[in-house]
């Protein structure tokens, strides 16, 4: 009896130090090409809106006065006095809406990706 309780607890120690190499080891990196892939640059979201308010059926309340321009949900500082122009806009598929914005910018920063801490 005693032999099958130390087989058992031999086997019991083999899997247990089995498991713990297995979680423990050193994870495979995704390869470059497929991180690439999924990674790269993506279009912006820009608002322009008047925030606090929706428009309604009354002659005055169909004109918005911006108040507000956010970048992926993220409300910016800009100068009282700048312009926003959103450039033309066809109905071509192929074709992307642009726009310019004057920002007020807490850093800029223009370096090698590698270079950013």
């Amino acid at each position: 009896m005693t032999d099958h309780v130390l087989t058992s607890l031999a086997w019991l120690a083999a899997i247990t130090t089995a498991v713990i190499y297995w979680a423990g080891r050193p994870k495979k990196k995704a390869s470059k090409k497929a991180a690439a892939k999924t990674s790269g640059p993506q279009a912006a979201v820009i608002e322009v809106v008047e925030k606090g308010r929706a428009t309604d059926s009354t002659s005055g309340g169909s004109v918005i006065t911006p108040n507000d321009v956010r970048i992926n949900g993220q409300s910016l500082l800009i100068p009282r006095d700048a312009e926003i122009t959103v450039h033309e806009i066809t109905s071509r598929d192929d074709e992307l809406v642009t726009v310019t914005l004057t920002l007020f910018a807490r850093r800029v920063v223009i370096a090698a990706e590698q270079d950013l801490t």
